[in-house]
């Protein structure tokens, strides 16, 4: 080793970094399959597809009881 020499300092620290970036990876991938994360990833693009029902009127005259004359709405 050469006297004033950084370089076997700073590959080990990167050493260090790679195995903690890699312990971290493998944690996380194991806690999402244990969790089912990962499960079924087609599911939520289906039930996006089938949320696509008109929501009813909460806003506007017909929501609040009123017709285009401002009376009142009488359901027969």
């Amino acid at each position: 080793m050469i006297p004033g020499d950084a370089t076997s300092a700073s590959v080990y620290t990167m050493y260090a970094v790679m195995a903690l970036f890699a312990t971290a990876s493998i944690y996380f991938l194991v806690n999402a399959v244990r969790t089912g994360a990962v499960a079924d990833d087609e599911a939520p693009k289906y039930r996006m597809l089938e949320d696509d029902l008109p929501a009813p009127a909460t806003t506007g005259r017909r929501a609040a009881g009123l017709n285009e004359g401002g009376s009142s709405v009488q359901e027969t």
